[in-house]
């Protein structure tokens, strides 16, 4: 054999080769339970964020990448703020669980009213709850209630597949070996959306996915979040989670669905005059 055909022949037969797994400190885990267990407490052990992100958008309404700020605390304390391509404010959208803000800066205008999805995911071509948009932006995969579970290894990928089960819907769950950190959800049988994790981050003992990805194939759309300047469970600054509009701002009430009310619509006051 020529020392061309036997390049070839080794590259062919280390592409069938099994990938070389790194697991955790308990070796190789078989039971489904076990690793669910893992996944849960490694994905909720990060309870805040704060800091800078790019976001792309692709769409059949609208595609791109935009700056954005965000705080975000479990379980729906949300504070988003987009940037332009010269990093000129956007607009900003604050809610707490309960209530919610909109503040536009093209218009001057101040939306508010109920916290329901239509109105915490105005920042995205997708309808999402505001407490299981926080748990995304914190890495963590909403996950369905399992009447039983199954797990296998991958030894092509590397990866666990930890499948739910429950009725029609399948939940199938592929996570790191090493870090037991889900890096793929898939959910099918019902209505739902794929999350992909990647790009782990080490933060002070904690494993966090510095990318993270939403796609709706229903609805044709992708998100891609990669997470910049960030901090991890600090004391969150609970003035960025407050509902107040801008000084002068237009401020218009909405419906849970995000349709103005008929009563809706007038200026914030401004401070009184010194001496009035």
């Amino acid at each position: 054999m020529n020392r061309a055909a036997a390049a070839i022949f080794l590259v062919v037969l280390c592409s069938a080769c099994p990938k070389r797994i790194e697991f955790g400190p308990e070796g190789q885990l078989t039971d489904a339970d076990v690793v669910y267990q893992h996944v849960r407490r490694n994905q909720d052990n990060v309870v805040t964020l704060e800091g800078d992100a790019k976001l792309r958008v692709e769409s059949p309404q609208q595609s791109g990448t935009i700056g954005m700020f965000l705080a975000v605390t479990r379980p729906a304390l949300l504070h988003l703020e987009t940037f332009d391509f010269f990093n000129r404010p956007l607009a900003s959208l604050v809610g707490d669980g309960t209530r919610f803000g909109l503040y536009q800066s093209e218009g001057n205008t101040f939306y508010q009213g109920p916290a329901s999805p239509q109105n915490v995911s105005r920042f995205l071509p997708v309808v999402l709850p505001g407490e299981e948009l926080v748990a995304i932006m914190l890495g963590q995969v909403p996950l369905i209630p399992a009447e039983r579970k199954t797990l296998e290894l991958d030894t092509k990928e590397g990866v666990y597949v930890l499948t739910l089960y429950r009725g029609a819907a399948t939940q199938v769950l592929r996570v790191h070996p090493k870090y037991l950190r889900v890096v793929k959800s898939e959910v099918r049988g019902v209505p739902g959306y794929d999350l992909g994790f990647d790009d782990f981050l080490e933060r002070g003992g904690l494993i966090f996915p510095g990318k993270v990805e939403l796609v709706a194939k229903q609805a044709a759309t992708r998100l891609e979040l990669r997470y910049q300047q960030i901090k991890l469970n600090g004391r969150p600054d609970l003035t960025l989670y407050e509902l107040t509009p801008p000084e002068g701002a237009k401020v218009v009430e909405v419906d849970e669905v995000g349709r103005e009310l008929p009563a809706a619509g007038h200026e914030s006051p401004a401070p009184p005059v010194p001496g009035s």
